[in-house]
């Protein structure tokens, strides 16, 4: 059978999809792999075979709409959501074009959130299978576990309307490309209310661990938490001389990395990083492109690394709570900590509190010195959340999330 799967956004959105890809392929699939130009690299140095959408989404991040939707929006949810509206409408007419060539390619089309009222089309228009691959819940439930834009882990009728309203607001900022598409295809349109009965009806994977997303029982019955997506080093990945001697020199540092999302003044990031960490008497390791700068015994900047490598050798990781690297530390075994910026990432530092595997999130907007400081110190000075994390990780990696997602795509 040919599979093709649409990743969309950034290398923590398309990272996870290209597991999943070779696990399709393992069991003896065709598989193409559609995505950014930003993603290339990532998808055919694991041997897939790659589609090109012609967005950069690194370059988009840096526009004046981009920077907006990071700069902006946190803490702020009608304002993020009106931002990434204005980003998904200047990307709307590539991602189109680019989704348009995929039509007659595949026998099942993979979408991710993104993409799913464009694929949602094209497989119409073809009469071919469809499935959605998920990174976080966006299905309307009363569990707040399970709710993106619930308050609390509570289960309450109010977490049901403000999830409800969450996927409503959703559906009328990424659907540009899909009207596109439609209207190329002659298709009719659906507007927001086609997003939402794709989503409903749509059988999708989410690759999450049930210790973060446990499945409610008022999702609709397509839906299958498998686990997370873990993707390994490539092979020959060497780790670089001075990250190796950094940990070889002092006891195991704190990792801070917001991944490959624009970091917001990367100067002033790294100034109030290396002043908390050194207040709370914890070596640093500084990870991205925008905050590899100091160096030092006690701090070292470095570019990318494979998480599944270098997280069992830190103490704890802060991050901006993107879901990849939220379930890379769990695996990891280590206490975690969520700066978010914006998009899913306050559910994911809230779920990482609401565990017991790291303390309260500390938005973006608030990150100061003596913020983070205290931080740190609740993160790396309290057994509890050290055990705790070690258990769950523990747990977690007995998850065959690759494995459950196969079996419950290649039979839906």
């Amino acid at each position: 059978m040919r599979v093709t799967l649409v990743g969309g956004g950034s290398r923590g959105d398309v990272q996870p999809v290209v597991a999943l890809a070779l696990g399709i392929q393992a069991a003896g699939h065709d598989v193409t792999v559609a995505a950014s130009v930003d993603s290339e690299s990532l998808v055919t140095e694991h041997g897939l075979r790659f589609a090109r959408f012609d967005v950069s989404i690194t370059q988009q991040m840096q526009t004046a709409a981009g920077r907006a939707w990071v700069a902006d929006s946190a803490g702020r949810p009608f304002r993020e959501l009106r931002n990434m509206a204005r980003v998904y409408a200047e990307t709307a007419r590539p991602l189109a074009d680019g989704v348009l060539t995929l039509s007659g390619t595949a026998d099942l089309f993979i979408s991710g959130v993104l993409s799913l009222d464009s694929m949602a089309s094209i497989a119409q228009h073809d009469g071919v299978a469809h499935a959605t691959a998920l990174l976080c819940p966006f299905h309307p439930t009363t569990d707040g576990r399970a709710g993106l834009t619930a308050r609390s882990a509570r289960t309450s009728p109010a977490n049901l309307t403000r999830t409800r309203m969450g996927r409503w607001l959703l559906s009328r900022s990424v659907t540009q490309a899909g009207q596109l598409v439609r209207r190329d295809l002659g298709l009719p349109e659906t507007g927001p209310q086609g997003f939402i009965r794709a989503l409903d009806s749509v059988p999708a994977v989410l690759g999450a661990s049930p210790l973060l997303v446990p499945t409610p029982p008022d999702w609709p019955s397509t839906v299958t938490v498998t686990g997370s997506w873990t993707l390994s080093a490539p092979a020959g990945w060497e780790v670089p001389a001075a990250l190796a001697d950094f940990l070889d020199a002092g006891p195991p540092p704190v990792y801070l990395g917001f991944g490959s999302m624009s970091v917001v003044q990367p100067e002033r990031i790294r100034e109030v990083a290396v002043e908390a960490a050194r207040a709370a008497g914890v070596r640093l390791l500084l990870s991205g492109t925008d905050l590899d700068g100091p160096h030092g015994d006690d701090v070292l900047g470095i570019a990318d690394v494979p998480h599944t490598w270098l997280f069992p050798r830190v103490r704890a990781v802060v991050h901006h709570g993107g879901a990849g690297t939220t379930h890379a530390a769990l695996l990891a075994g280590v206490p975690q900590l969520a700066v978010p910026h914006i998009a899913d990432q306050p559910y994911w530092g809230r779920r990482i509190h609401e565990e017991k595997l790291g303390p309260p999130p500390l938005s973006l907007h608030r990150l100061t010195p003596q913020r983070l400081t205290e931080r740190l110190r609740a993160l790396v000075e309290s057994p509890e959340l050290a055990q705790r994390a070690a258990e769950a990780g523990q747990e977690a990696r007995q998850e065959p999330g690759v494995a459950n997602a196969v079996e419950a795509l290649l039979a839906s």
